[in-house]
């Protein structure tokens, strides 16, 4: 670890759409100081505007007045994003389901629904978490991508992007 420990970035965006363009810039931001390659900060783009477009729509119902934060911890192994919502739709999904986009595309199933599948699928860990404080309400939902020089990569764990088994 660098003598400096973990670096923290914490933003609190208006829960209205549009803002999550902010934490994404954000996102990208610290990414690209921890070196990730272009290809993987485009990847942590994709998912901190989806889980943030989430977090608005659902966890706070779009209503501005509440706020969404997002939190950005980088340390020599990961970057760990976390973002909580006031939890406005209630209790979040338990289970990512693979979405049936041949339902879809023929009607039988509705449009959308893919946002936390895709997620998953872009970094290395993604799922809801237990609030750590009880005065914490509403939802937290944490992604994990984990920093690779070379081709190593984070000892028990499979390529980065197709390891999912920390979803909750």
């Amino acid at each position: 670890m660098s003598p400096h420990g973990n670096r923290v970035v914490e933003l609190k965006i208006p829960s209205e759409l549009g803002y999550e363009k902010i934490a994404r810039e954000a996102v990208a931001t610290v990414a690209h100081r921890l070196n990730f390659s272009e290809e993987k900060i485009e990847d942590i783009k994709t998912a901190i505007s989806e889980a943030c477009t989430n977090a608005i729509r659902y966890g706070s119902g779009s209503d501005s007045r509440m706020k969404v934060v997002v939190i950005l911890t980088a340390d020599d192994q990961k970057l760990d994003i976390l973002i909580k919502d006031p939890g406005a739709s209630g209790v979040p999904p338990e289970i990512i389901n693979i979405p049936d986009i041949n339902g879809m595309v023929e009607g039988k199933q509705r449009l959308g629904g893919m946002g936390l599948y895709i997620i998953r699928e872009l970094v290395d860990e993604a799922g809801f978490i237990e609030p750590e404080e009880e005065e914490d309400d509403g939802n937290q939902f944490r992604m994990v991508i984990y920093r690779v020089d070379g081709n190593d990569s984070e000892p028990g764990a499979s390529t980065p992007g197709t390891d999912n088994g920390g979803t909750t």
